[in-house]
């Protein structure tokens, strides 16, 4: 696992002002080994003291916790060797992960099939190569996310937030997506194929080579929507405001 660069003064804030081991696994990438080396490496420059270490550091065997974003209460607690295998856990184990906070979490390939993340705070989660099929999605914070060729099949992102994410080549096949925000989504190559969209935002979306065949677009918005190359054959645009979309294949000019 890559660590993010550290400024070792904000980490020993971080450390002094309380937050959790397995937040700062997430703000700074780290695995909990990796987590253990930064706090020697804090002590060794001074900026954290022995006694402050001593109170904090985590071992190999620490619980890590996956706490409720709106109450800090702890959703899910085991020890792990990173978050994503702390997450994967809670999923094998039916945690429900509702409100969960996982912002800035590296979920690399993570498995989660028919896992509840409703209302999760996922905003700029790596989510690239994870199967989430079936995983219920609902109102979920996706903001600036990375989700490129993630497996999302029959999943549910009703009003989920995808604003700005990184969705290239993901498999969202008979999702519902009902409500959901995707302005400036990059959708390049995504396969959208019989899925719910009614009333979904693609504001500025990158739509190019999406496939949309007999998804159901009733009443989206398309302005300034980049659809070129898009396969729409067969879809719902009901309703659906595309006139100003950009690149509108021939036949639904």
């Amino acid at each position: 696992m890559q660590s993010k660069k550290i400024d070792p003064k904000l980490a020993a804030k971080d450390i002094r002002a309380g937050m959790d081991h397995a937040a700062l696994m997430r703000k700074y990438n780290l695995s909990i080994r990796g987590l253990i080396m930064m706090f020697h490496k804090l002590v060794a420059k001074g900026v954290l003291l022995e006694s402050e270490a001593a109170q904090r550091i985590p071992s190999e065997d620490t619980p890590l916790h996956i706490r409720n974003q709106f109450t800090g209460e702890i959703l899910f607690s085991s020890p792990a060797q990173t978050v994503k295998e702390l997450v994967e856990t809670a999923v094998k184990r039916g945690a429900d992960l509702s409100e969960a906070d996982l912002a800035g979490a590296n979920l690399f390939e993570l498995q989660a099939r028919e896992a509840n993340f409703s209302e999760a705070l996922l905003f700029r989660a790596q989510l690239q190569g994870a199967d989430l099929t079936g995983t219920i999605l609902f109102r979920a914070e996706l903001a600036q996310s990375y989700l490129s060729r993630a497996k999302l099949t029959k999943a549910d992102l009703s009003e989920a937030n995808l604003t700005e994410a990184d969705l290239t080549a993901a498999d969202f096949r008979e999702t519902v997506m009902v409500r959901a925000n995707l302005d400036k989504a990059n959708l390049f190559e995504t396969d959208l194929r019989k899925s719910d969209l009614k009333d979904a935002r693609f504001l500025e979306a990158n739509l190019e080579k999406a496939n949309l065949e007999n998804a159901d677009l009733a009443g989206a918005e398309l302005e300034g929507a980049n659809l070129a190359g898009a396969g729409l054959a067969g879809a719902n645009l009901a309703e659906a405001n595309w006139k100003s979309a950009k690149n509108v294949p021939v036949e639904r000019e």
